[in-house]
């Protein structure tokens, strides 16, 4: 009996170094899960159980247990290389049977699908073509092919435009109102009275240039007359005269009344030389202001306009254009004009002068856009057709973003929602198992997310091979799920999860099972002996 006992020890011994050399064989194996195994005693049983003074007959081999205890994370150079940090399993597409496994060893086969070096695919949530996850699960493959340009049709500019600064080739107000042409009578007739004059140009303290003012004398007997400003809006005084006492007067004219911003302004004119006729009929007088508008707006002079931005857009086909924005301030509070051009082309903006007028409020806030209020603060510009040969192109500026503080002119965000045509230049994946393909031209889209499967128990996994195991009635069915979610874990990417044995752990388990066999073997032995000395009683 003491034979077969002992021969069962030896057995299990063997077993169990058999499982730790396994162990020690994958200690650097990618994914693989360390075994423990597990013994128990044997009894002789009859159907009335056994008796109390009943000696076991041995050892046998209860099972194999795979330990699923998180292996040491170690990073590569490869971003598609995978480990779960946490529980889970990958799930993979070998031949339309799904397996599972723990090695995240990744690449791309000539399709596209991402593989692993048994040429199983891995699967996950496919994603539509706008980068969508469906939730459809599949074999991730890979897009290679370059992504379509996209038209822009919107350009956001955050900037600010100084509230300091001076306005470029400023108006200046009229001053001075010059009576007749150089060496000229000017003829005022008591009979004619009142007498206005013809209509000549005034500009204001806004340097709006007004078209309609008229001197109107009116006689108050003998040389005596009234004078005062009419036609050009607002107020304006009356000055009394004497035609050949009263040498120069002076109007005060505020432009737009006394409810309005402007300041008044002094117009002074000569009066030396009028003179007076009677009888009616002999009036002969002509009057001319001073002053001048803003000076017109030229690309090629920096001098007319205060700033200007560029950002490039694209047209249907992924050419790049060069638009340019100009600012510049008007003589008129909290006024600036823009002036958009493309490519060097000019894009007629509302305006007569071809700009729009941006209005902004007390409190540096944008109101108005081409005398529209807003919000929105956004309009469309003309439509531009380049030369290029794709469509044409129609843009609309967002001005969401636009100030007048103090502090100097800032451009504090520029962008446009087109992009030209792209090459896949790399893949990114995160932790929750999003792969994102990321382009030449800046853009990316995602492509997919990786699925992970979890079991009720794993140890009940069937083991293939190949670091992988397949669902079995012990295991459960497969928990699928993305990561980070529920009970699994996250991913990181370019990293590889090691195997989980500890070397030092099995080495003492090894040396454990020699000795359990040596004293096995000294059963055998000692039996022997004991046998041999039975045999040789006489």
């Amino acid at each position: 009996m003491a034979f077969q006992t002992a021969l069962s020890g030896i057995n299990a011994s063997a077993s169990e170094l058999n499982v730790i050399s396994n162990n020690v064989a994958n200690a650097s194996t990618t994914g693989f899960k360390q075994s423990t195994i597990q013994f128990a005693d044997v009894f002789a049983t009859s159907n009335l159980g056994s008796s109390s003074n009943a000696i076991g007959s041995g050892v046998k081999i209860a099972g194999v247990a795979q330990q699923f205890s998180q292996g040491n994370v170690e990073f590569t150079d490869n971003n598609l290389d995978l480990a779960i940090s946490g529980q889970g399993f990958f799930v993979l597409n070998d031949n339309g049977n799904s397996v599972y496994t723990r090695s995240g060893t990744f690449g791309v086969d000539r399709n596209g699908f991402i593989i692993n070096p048994e040429l199983q695919r891995l699967t996950g949530y496919l994603a539509d073509s706008s980068g969508n996850i469906t939730g459809a699960r599949g074999d991730i493959q890979l897009d290679t092919s370059d992504i379509a340009p996209q038209a822009s049709t919107e350009m956001n500019f955050g900037v600010n435009l100084n509230a300091s600064a001076t306005v470029p080739s400023a108006a200046v107000p009229s001053a001075t109102i010059t009576l007749g042409s150089a060496g000229a009578t000017q003829v005022l007739d008591d009979g004619d009275s009142p007498i206005t004059t013809g209509a000549f140009n005034l500009v204001d303290n806004f340097g709006q240039l007004v078209t309609t003012g008229q001197l109107q004398f009116t006689n108050t007997g003998g040389n005596n007359w009234n004078v005062t400003l009419a036609g050009a809006g607002g107020t304006s005084t009356t000055a009394a005269m004497t035609v050949g006492t009263t040498g120069s007067v002076t109007l005060t004219w505020d432009p737009d009344g006394a409810a309005g911003a402007q300041e008044s302004i002094d117009l002074t004119f000569d009066t030396a030389g009028l003179t007076q006729a009677t009888g009616g009929g002999n009036t002969d007088i002509t009057a001319v202001a001073t002053g001048a508008v803003q000076g017109n707006f030229d690309v090629t002079d920096a001098a007319t306009f205060n700033n200007s931005t560029t950002m490039t857009v694209y047209d249907s086909l992924g050419a790049a254009h060069l638009a340019t924005v100009y600012y510049r301030r008007t003589d008129i509070p909290n006024q600036w004009e823009s002036y958009v051009y493309m490519d060097g082309d000019q894009i007629t903006g509302a305006q007569a002068n071809g700009s729009d007028l941006l209005q902004f409020s007390s409190t540096g806030d944008l109101s108005q856009i081409n005398g529209v209020t807003t919000p929105p603060a956004s309009y469309a510009l003309a439509s531009y057709s380049p030369a290029s040969g794709s469509s044409a192109m129609n843009l609309t500026i967002d001005y969401s973003s636009l100030s007048q503080y103090g502090g100097g002119f800032n451009v504090n965000s520029l962008s446009q929602d087109g992009f030209a045509t792209g090459r896949l230049s790399g893949i990114d994946i995160s932790d929750t198992g999003v792969i994102l393909a990321r382009f030449t031209n800046g853009q990316s889209r995602t492509l997919a997310q990786v699925a992970l499967a979890n079991f009720g128990n794993p140890q009940g996994l069937t083991q293939l091979g190949g670091t992988s195991w397949a669902e079995s009635f012990e295991s459960g069915q497969p928990v699928v799920s993305t990561p980070g979610s529920s009970s699994l874990g996250n991913v990181q990417s370019g990293a590889l999860e090691s195997s989980n044995v500890d070397l030092t752990e099995q080495l003492v388990k090894m040396i454990t099972a020699q000795r359990n066999f040596q004293a096995n073997a000294q059963v055998i032995s000692t039996e022997d002996t004991v046998t041999q000395s039975i045999i040789n009683i006489r």
